[in-house]
């Protein structure tokens, strides 16, 4: 028949593998946000191409109501032409409307080379959108993925521990209730083997008496520096 300290041993096992299935579980959300993270900055990377050329293009209708302004201007001024009486008058509404036209031009000219800045955005938010979706198919097989192993290891989890909660049933209360307490506070090995007469949990040197007494596998011998349970397999 096993000792308790064996028992033991393999209850440790499946409450160090627990721990870290638990641990695994905490991360994912961390672990999906990295995944989505991805796919933000390539989604961010086309908002800003799309918003710089609602920019541009706000700035084209801008400089098209001021084209249409002064045509209208001009058009006032040609109405107003046949209504003087003198050639300076005239002179004067023919100086306006060069002028205006002269704008117009500058204006006109300040449009192609928007034209121009605009069509070389739509190619980079052309490119920015492949490339999103290129990482859209990217990333939903990772989630997949994901998905799978945040499933896995649910499982896992469910089968280790019914698995430990049988194991237990099978040792001494007393011994698993110690080592229950000091699993808890040390959070990784309660029960640690003695080699060469120095405890394996703290790696302090041990008294003589207690790295004796380690070999009585029925006997609780514990560490006098960390509180770990003791055991000694020659």
């Amino acid at each position: 028949m096993s000792s308790n300290v064996e028992k033991l041993l393999v209850i440790q096992d499946r409450d160090r593998k627990i721990r870290r299935l638990e641990q695994e579980i905490k991360d994912l959300p961390k672990r999906k946000q990295l995944i989505e993270a991805q796919l933000d900055a390539f989604r961010k990377a086309h908002d800003e191409a799309e918003d710089a050329i609602r920019k541009k293009s706000l700035e084209q209708k801008d400089l098209e109501a001021q084209i249409e302004q002064r045509q209208e201007r001009i058009r006032k001024f040609r109405q107003q032409q046949f209504e003087v009486k003198n050639n300076d008058d005239y002179r004067a509404f023919e100086h306006q409307i060069a002028t205006l036209n002269q704008e117009i031009s500058d204006v006109e000219d300040r449009d192609l080379v928007l034209m121009e800045e605009i069509e070389g955005l739509q190619k980079i938010r052309d490119e920015k959108l492949a490339s999103l979706k290129d990482e859209e198919k990217v990333v939903a097989g990772e989630l997949e993925l994901f998905q799978q192993r945040s499933d896995n290891i649910a499982r896992e989890l469910e089968e280790v521990q019914q698995n430990r909660a049988e194991l237990a049933r099978d040792v001494d209360p007393t011994w698993l209730q110690r080592y229950d307490r000091i699993f808890q506070h040390v959070g990784d090995y309660a029960l640690v083997e003695v080699e060469n007469n120095t405890c394996g949990g703290c790696h302090m040197k041990l008294p003589p008496q207690a790295a004796h007494d380690a070999r009585r596998l029925d006997d609780m011998t514990l560490c006098m520096y960390c509180g770990r349970l003791l055991y000694y397999i020659p």
